[in-house]
């Protein structure tokens, strides 16, 4: 194998491990992994270099063929000194949360929790209100609790059992017979209904003629 490939490889597997710890719960793993990661960093920034001799003249040659470009190194010290500043960030806060709690793992926050869970019953408010009843009651796609049965065929639920009875019917006259029973008895509780209102109104009616 060669140079390149190896450095290819312990690239990857620096990347692939730090990336791995940063998602961890401890802070402890998530400042290994970001110590990984930067040296995976490291890495990726020295393979893009290149190989090349050292960019140095003895003043007569000038010529720069054959240098490797030191941009890509200057990045690298520039990256030690960044990682190192979040490296002792990041021991400051692992030493403040054993101080504090006694653990160096991130806990649920109550306020994060509320707002997750107040935002969650707002959006099933919404969903629940996203069809209108007014106009269709229970005939709505998502009908609202306590819709009204504009045409008294009964209840989502009802229209549910009998459209059950009448696939399970063994005879097409046997479910053609259960779908007129249905429309028999929605028939008379809808006269049955509207001669309940009709007396209701004699009755306001006598009573303010007296």
């Amino acid at each position: 194998m060669s140079v390149s490939f190896i450095m290819v490889l312990a690239m990857g597997v620096l990347f692939a491990a730090g990336i791995y710890l940063m998602l961890e719960r401890s802070l402890t793993r998530v400042l290994l992994g970001f110590i990984l990661l930067g040296n995976g960093v490291n890495l990726l920034i020295i393979l893009t270099a290149g190989r090349g001799s050292p960019p140095l003249t003895d003043g007569k040659n000038l010529s720069t063929e054959g240098m490797s470009d030191p941009l890509p190194h200057a990045l690298i010290l520039t990256a030690i000194v960044i990682t190192f500043a979040v490296t002792a960030f990041l021991l400051a806060m692992i030493y403040r949360s054993w101080r504090l709690m006694r653990a160096d793992s991130l806990q649920d926050d109550d306020t994060d929790l509320q707002v997750a869970i107040t935002k969650l019953i707002d959006s099933e408010a919404e969903a629940s209100t996203d069809y209108d009843d007014t106009e269709f009651g229970d005939e709505a796609e998502s009908p609202i609790t306590g819709a009204i049965d504009l045409d008294d065929d009964g209840t989502p639920a009802e229209r549910g059992d009998v459209v059950d009875d009448i696939e399970e019917a063994s005879s097409p006259a046997e479910a053609e017979a259960i779908a007129e029973e249905a429309v028999d008895s929605h028939t008379e509780a809808r006269s049955a209904k509207e001669a309940e209102v009709a007396e209701e109104a004699r009755g306001a009616k006598q009573g303010d003629d007296e």
